[in-house]
C-alpha cells in the first residue's frame, strides 16, 4: 500500500512539473513576458553573407603588414560560421565601390531575413566627424583630400541599409598607425573612428576610438583582429555580448591603449553560434526522473510523450528494473524453496528446486544436495562397508574369483592389485578409482559373472602402463 500511495504521489508532482516547466521557459530574468516576446532572434537558418576587404599595400601611404592576414583569418572563421564570404585584397577607391554596390545587391537577393557582415582591415580616420576607410590608391596630400579620396562609413552603412534587410553588421579594423609621411598637410588628420549615429538596422564596430591608433600587430595579427576570431565562435553569444568580450580582450592586451567601440540600431537578437534550443518538456522530465531514480517519473514519461526518444529511454529503465525486481523475487523464492529441501531432505525435494530455478545458486546447491542423497542411498542399499586391508582383502578375492589377480592374495594393496583392478575395469561398464580401493570397485566386482573374468579377455599388443609412486603398471 505504501508504495502504490508513494507512485501516486510522484505522479502528481510530476503533472505539477509539467504544468510548471512551460512557464519557467518563458519568464525571463526581469520577468516580463510581454517584453521578451518582442524580442525576435534571427532565424538560425536566415541567409549569411560577408564582404571582407584587407588593404595593406598602400602606393602613396605607409604600409601595412597585417591587413591580408588579419582578412583572411576573418574570411575563414566567417565560412565556418555559415557566412558566404567574398574576400577582396589591396582595393582602390573604385573597387571599393563597386564592391560595396555587388554586396548590397547580394544582401537584397538574399531577402530581409539577411545578415550581412561588412569587415575591413587597413587604414582609416576621421575628418570633421566623418569616418573614412582609405584605399590602396588614395593620394592624400591636405584634408580637403580625403572626402574624395576615401570611403565614408555612413556611406557603406546607408547602402547596406537600403537593401532592406534587418541585420547589417560592419566592423572596421582601421586607424593603423598615421597613414600619412611626416611634413604633409594631412598628417594632423585624427586618427581612429568616432562613434557614429544611428543608421537603421546597422551595427557598426570600430577598433579604436577617436584621437587613438589601432595596433597593428607584432604576431601576424592585430589584436582587435585575434579577439574577434575567438570572440564570435562562442555558442549563444549575443552580437553585444560579442563585442563586448572583444572590447575586454583588446583593452587587457594593448594596456587600455586601444578601448573598441559600438553603435547599433539593429532590433533583432543576432547569433553568430545560436544558442542551444531550450529542453523539450520530455527531455526535463527525462532528467528530473533520472536525478530522483523515481519509477513514477518514468511511467508519467512513457504516458505523456509516448513517441519520443526520452519515452524510449523511459521504457528501457522500466524494463531493466521489470527484470531486476523479477529476479528478486525469484531468488527470495527458490531460498524459500531449498529451505523447504533441506528440512525434508529428500532428493525430489532438491530437484524441484533445481527444475523451478535451473538457473539460479540455489539450484546448483540442491543439484549436489540430491546427488549425495542418492549415492547415500544407493550404499545403504549395497549392504556393509569395508575399509583398509578388511576392503582390500574383499578385492582380492573378488580378482580371484574372476582370474584377474595373476597372484596369490597378499592383503596388501600391491601392483598385482592395482593390475588387478586394471584388467577388470574392462569388464564392466561401471566406472572406479582401480588405482586405489574403494567401495565402488567392490561392487562393480561383485556384479561380474566369473564366466566373463579375465580368462578370456584379450590383452592388447600395446600394453597401456600407469605409474604409481615410481612404479608402472602395465596390462
Amino acid at each position: 500500500m505504501q508504495t502504490v500511495f508513494f507512485r501516486r504521489a510522484a505522479r502528481h508532482i510530476a503533472d505539477l512539473i509539467l504544468l510548471l516547466v512551460p512557464l519557467l521557459v518563458l519568464a525571463g530574468p526581469a520577468g516580463s513576458l510581454a517584453a521578451e516576446s518582442q524580442l525576435k532572434p534571427v532565424p538560425s537558418a536566415a541567409p549569411r553573407v560577408a564582404l571582407v576587404i584587407g588593404n595593406a599595400a598602400y602606393s602613396r601611404l605607409n604600409p601595412l603588414e597585417n591587413p591580408g592576414k588579419d582578412a583572411d583569418l576573418i574570411a575563414d572563421k566567417l565560412r565556418r560560421l555559415g557566412f558566404e564570404v567574398t574576400l577582396k585584397a589591396n582595393r582602390d577607391l573604385k573597387a571599393m565601390g563597386d564592391d560595396v554596390e555587388a554586396f548590397a545587391q547580394a544582401i537584397k537577393q538574399r531577402g530581409p531575413d539577411t545578415v550581412s557582415v561588412f569587415f575591413y582591415a587597413g587604414h582609416g580616420l576621421e575628418s570633421d566627424g566623418i569616418n573614412y576607410l582609405v584605399p590602396v590608391d588614395a593620394d592624400i596630400k591636405r584634408k580637403a583630400d580625403i572626402a574624395g579620396r576615401a570611403v565614408s562609413v555612413k556611406r557603406i552603412a546607408d547602402r547596406l541599409s537600403s537593401a532592406g534587410n534587418r541585420v547589417n553588421i560592419l566592423i572596421l579594423d582601421a586607424c593603423r598607425d598615421n597613414p600619412f609621411p611626416e611634413g604633409t598637410a594631412a598628417a594632423n588628420a585624427l586618427l581612429g573612428l568616432a562613434p557614429m549615429g544611428a543608421v537603421y538596422g546597422a551595427f557598426i564596430a570600430s577598433a579604436t576610438g577617436s584621437g587613438k591608433a589601432a595596433f597593428d600587430g607584432e604576431n601576424g595579427h592585430s589584436p582587435y583582429t585575434l579577439a574577434l576570431a575567438q570572440a564570435i565562435g562562442t555558442p549563444g553569444e549575443k552580437l553585444e555580448d560579442v563585442f563586448k568580450s572583444v572590447r575586454r580582450q583588446v583593452r587587457l592586451a594593448t594596456s587600455e591603449q586601444q578601448i573598441p567601440w559600438e553603435s547599433t540600431s539593429i532590433e533583432a537578437d543576432f547569433y553568430f553560434v545560436p544558442p542551444a534550443p531550450p529542453p523539450s518538456p520530455a527531455a526535463q522530465l527525462l532528467a528530473a526522473a533520472t536525478e530522483t531514480d523515481n519509477l513514477a517519473l518514468f511511467e508519467l514519461l512513457v504516458d505523456r510523450f509516448p513517441g519520443s526518444e526520452e519515452a524510449a529511454q523511459g521504457r528501457s529503465v522500466l524494463a531493466q528494473r521489470q527484470r531486476a525486481e523479477t529476479k528478486r523475487a525469484g531468488a527470495s523464492t527458490a531460498g524459500e524453496v531449498l529451505a523447504r529441501a533441506r528440512q525434508v531432505r529428500t532428493p525430489d525435494a532438491f530437484d524441484l528446486v533445481a527444475s523451478l530455478f535451473p538457473d539460479s545458486p540455489e539450484a546448483a546447491e540442491a543439484r549436489a544436495s540430491a546427488s549425495r542423497l542418492r549415492e547415500t542411498a544407493v550404499l545403504d542399499s549395497a549392504g556393509p562397508t569395508f575399509e583398509g586391508r578388511e576392503l582390500i582383502s574383499r578385492l582380492q578375492e573378488e580378482l580371484t574369483r574372476l582370474a584377474c589377480l595373476g597372484g596369490s592374495p597378499s592383503g596388501a594393496f600391491d601392483g598385482q592389485t592395482v593390475g588387478g583392478l586394471r584388467r577388470a575395469s574392462l569388464l564392466t561398464d561401471e566406472h572406479y578409482l582401480w588405482h586405489r580401493p574403494t567401495m565402488a570397485a567392490l561392487r562393480a566386482l561383485r556384479k561380474i559373472d566369473s564366466r566373463d573374468g579375465c580368462v578370456r579377455q584379450k590383452v592388447a599388443a600395446s600394453p597401456r602402463c600407469l605409474r604409481i609412486n615410481n612404479e608402472d603398471f602395465c596390462q
